[in-house]
């Protein structure tokens, strides 16, 4: 994983700014994982048989106030297959 990604959900792309602390999820022993709550608590993946375009079209929907359906496909894209849970 490269340095500039660390602090975003390694599935989702969720920012881990001072706002969004509180939303790390946890592995089974308790410490934090690189993924959000909303994709990983207690060591398992809410989603554990997700694929890539799933996550593109949730992004996509969560995109939508801030630019096209097309520019946010575009930018999910090129942005989540260099998270940890897609990068082959």
């Amino acid at each position: 994983m490269t340095n500039n990604l660390k602090n975003f959900c390694q599935s989702c792309g969720m920012p881990f700014d001072e706002a969004h602390k509180d939303q790390i999820g946890k592995e089974k022993n308790g410490a934090d994982s690189p993924y959000c709550v909303y994709c990983y608590q207690n060591g398992v993946f809410s989603d554990p048989d997700a694929t890539l375009e799933d996550m593109v079209v949730k992004g996509v929907a969560q995109k939508s106030e801030q630019m096209t359906e097309e520019e946010a496909r575009a930018e999910l894209y090129r942005f989540l297959p260099k998270l940890a849970r897609w990068a082959r």
